[in-house]
């Protein structure tokens, strides 16, 4: 409640309990399944970063899932660090 009235509780429940975890979950997943594949194992331990600049480079199955809920686990994680009480003062 250390947002509010800014942001509500619920508010942001609903993006850390639903939202980031879907993306992580879904992100988990697609490394999971590169893992699981000799030939793409190597990319599985690459970074997100990486990952989304060079999303032409995975087969084809995963492109989606790693663009999708790799970029919406960014774009979250960004939002939770961007967070302050203090309306963006360094904290």
């Amino acid at each position: 409640d250390a947002l509010e009235p800014h942001i509500d509780e619920k508010t942001m429940r609903l993006h850390h309990l639903k939202h980031h975890q879907a993306y992580t979950d879904k992100l988990n997943g697609a490394l999971a399944r590169l893992r699981a594949n000799p030939e793409t194992k190597a990319l599985a331990k690459r970074g997100i970063d990486w990952l989304l600049e060079h999303v032409q480079e995975l087969p084809e199955a995963e492109r989606g899932p790693v663009r999708n809920a790799g970029g919406g686990y960014v774009n979250h994680d960004l939002w939770w660090q961007c967070l302050s009480p203090r309306g963006g003062e360094a904290v």
